[in-house]
């Protein structure tokens, strides 16, 4: 979903000209919102707290906000793109509060107390900064009440390499079309993404480009990161399911909860 909305050499910001078109992309792409849903209620349950509230951070056009708020949830969503936002604001029920912030931003961690926070799809492949996954982290710590149940995602080493021998790629959906560019940088953890977008405008084509800053983490960074910034009972499984995450995991699910205790200031 989105991240810190920064463009860089004349690029557009990241989902800034994508939000129109995002919705179609994922439906194609049969992205499985509602296996999303369905693994977040289950450790909602084994957590012991009856979950009400809960924050969507990196929400996008709200389809998890939807998804919630139809099973009964109270949803606050955070996001660094106004155009997807904007989106959100038609789909999800009135009165949703949704906060343009491009984590971490120390107001995520005033927000709340929520029984539950999620950050999905790639969300927080997107926090490239030395410090900016610890960062997150407490902010979210923050920002849950005690006991409180994290659920993220990652895309993992592998399904970055797999893209980049992707090389240039594209693909025409009739009313838009995409060109994407992996560039990597070499011996780091850190991919950037030239999307290149087309929509029809009268008879022609308006063409925009994005640039995406990701990076992959290993589990031992991901595992530290939770532990230091005060959570507890952490699992990680292959891609919103109980399967165990292995090397040829592509999208690693984890799960946490904020420690009874005090939370790390």
């Amino acid at each position: 979903m989105s991240p810190r909305p920064e463009a860089d050499d004349g690029y557009g910001a990241p989902y800034s000209a994508l939000a129109q078109v995002y919705d179609r992309w994922m439906a194609a792409d049969r992205v499985p919102y509602d296996q999303w849903l369905s693994f977040a209620k289950r450790r909602f349950a084994e957590s012991g707290l009856e979950v009400r509230s809960v924050l969507d951070v990196c929400c996008g056009t709200g389809m998890t906000i939807k998804a919630l708020q139809d099973h009964g949830y109270e949803v606050t969503g955070v996001d660094a793109s106004a155009p997807m936002l904007d989106i959100a604001r038609t789909r999800t029920a009135p009165g949703t509060e949704l906060l343009c912030l491009a984590v971490p931003d120390e107001r995520l961690a005033e927000l709340g107390p929520f029984d539950a926070a999620l950050v999905c799809f790639d969300g927080v492949n997107y926090l490239t900064g030395g410090d900016a996954l610890t960062a997150t982290l407490h902010q979210l710590a923050r920002a849950l009440r005690p006991g409180g149940v994290l659920v993220f995602d990652l895309s993992t080493r592998r399904a970055f390499e797999e893209i980049a021998a992707l090389g240039e790629f594209g693909e025409d959906f009739g009313d838009f079309a995409y060109i994407w560019k992996t560039r990597h940088k070499p011996d780091t953890p850190a991919y950037e993404y030239l999307v290149s977008l087309f929509v029809p405008e009268g008879e022609l084509f308006r063409r925009s480009v994005e640039q995406h800053a990701q990076r992959h983490f290993t589990r031992d960074e991901v595992g530290n990161a939770l532990r230091a910034t005060g959570f507890t009972d952490i699992a990680v499984s292959d891609d919103y399911t109980e399967r165990e995450a292995t090397d040829t995991t592509r999208r690693e699910t984890w799960s946490a909860r904020r420690t009874i205790g005090s939370t790390p200031r």
